[in-house]
């Protein structure tokens, strides 16, 4: 997991008319190398809320032992490390999902894009773009069907100098452990913010959560706000945060196909029943450009998208059927 919030353009949480401050029990702590994360509670008894802060706490800590690549410790660094090894149930279930959406995404989104991420920090480092050759080699190392995932709880890297980075799905994956931990403790409405990754709930017949949308191209200005029940929302982008070399600047989004920075959308937000999956589909969307990303978002059920691109003249925009009536455009 990384430590910046770069890999998301942060979608910000509107305060709702109809919520007073004095119903909502609200704590923010900083796991995953300082990652601000927010927990929002309606409705709740003060000792409930603490007690449910203390589980949601340890649990983050724990799936940071099996899940992030900044600890060495960690589940993941030893299977990088060694091309194999036990694996926790989160961590298989994990993989498998990120499987999935590599192959809805036609690899766009592929967690062993690790070697790529090295070499262009490497080039960022030492001032210089990677040569064809290098990334070339570099690609021969990327490809999420030779992760092998075993019924006896293994995962298996099929290929030499292999690496997983689950940055681009795993604090998604927080924060809905998180939501499913205030569901379970009966609390109906709520609010999880994982550095941008929102999961919301709420309670029937109670004020739609209004999320707003930053503008790509002018980050302290709203572009849309969305009426949202439930569900979860991430979104991706290349504007908030770039590769440096020889005075210019690339998307720190890659193609695990190529190796190249992605360059044709600003941004994409993805509303879909679970944060892991709008953040693996955010990112991977955002390699897949606008035409394919559409289709992909037409095409599965449950998901829903605003994707945001640069016009010949100006910014332009697509909002899916789903959200139609929900995104107001400022």
């Amino acid at each position: 997991m990384s430590r910046r919030v770069s890999l998301v353009v942060i979608a910000s949480l509107l305060c709702c008319a109809a919520c007073n401050r004095k119903d909502v029990a609200e704590k923010t702590f900083y796991p995953m190398g300082g990652l601000p994360f927010t927990v929002k509670a309606y409705d709740i008894p003060p000792n409930v809320f603490e007690e449910s802060m203390v589980a949601i706490e340890a649990e983050t800590e724990r799936l940071e032992t099996i899940l992030s690549t900044y600890r060495e410790d960690s589940e993941i660094s030893l299977i990088n490390r060694t091309g194999s090894g036990k694996a926790a149930e989160e961590l298989i279930r994990l993989v498998r999902l990120a499987s999935r959406i590599s192959a809805e995404t036609d690899g766009a989104f592929d967690i062993t894009v690790g070697p790529l991420m090295a070499l262009w920090k490497f080039g960022e480092q030492e001032n210089r773009f990677p040569s064809s050759d290098e990334l070339k080699q570099r690609v021969e190392m990327v490809d999420w069907r030779q992760v092998a995932t075993s019924s006896r709880g293994t995962i298996t890297l099929k290929r030499t100098n292999m690496s997983i980075d689950l940055g681009g799905i795993a604090k998604g994956f927080i924060a809905d452990s998180a939501a499913q931990y205030l569901k379970s403790q009966g609390i109906k409405r709520g609010i999880i913010d994982a550095g941008g990754d929102l999961v919301l709930f709420n309670s029937v017949g109670e004020e739609p959560f209004k999320v707003g949308l930053r503008d790509p191209e002018n980050p302290d200005r709203q572009f849309a706000i969305m009426a949202l029940d439930s569900g979860a929302v991430v979104t991706s982008g290349c504007y908030e945060r770039f590769i440096e070399i020889q005075d210019s600047r690339v998307c720190h989004i890659l193609d695990p196909r190529t190796g190249q920075p992605a360059d044709e959308l600003l941004s994409v937000t993805i509303v879909a029943e679970e944060a892991a999956t709008a953040d693996a589909l955010a990112t991977g969307i955002v390699v897949l450009g606008l035409e394919r990303g559409q289709a992909l978002i037409n095409s599965l059920p449950g998901v829903e998208g605003v994707l945001i691109w640069k016009g010949k003249s100006k910014t332009e925009w697509w909002i899916s059927a789903g959200l139609q009536g929900k995104v107001r455009v400022q």
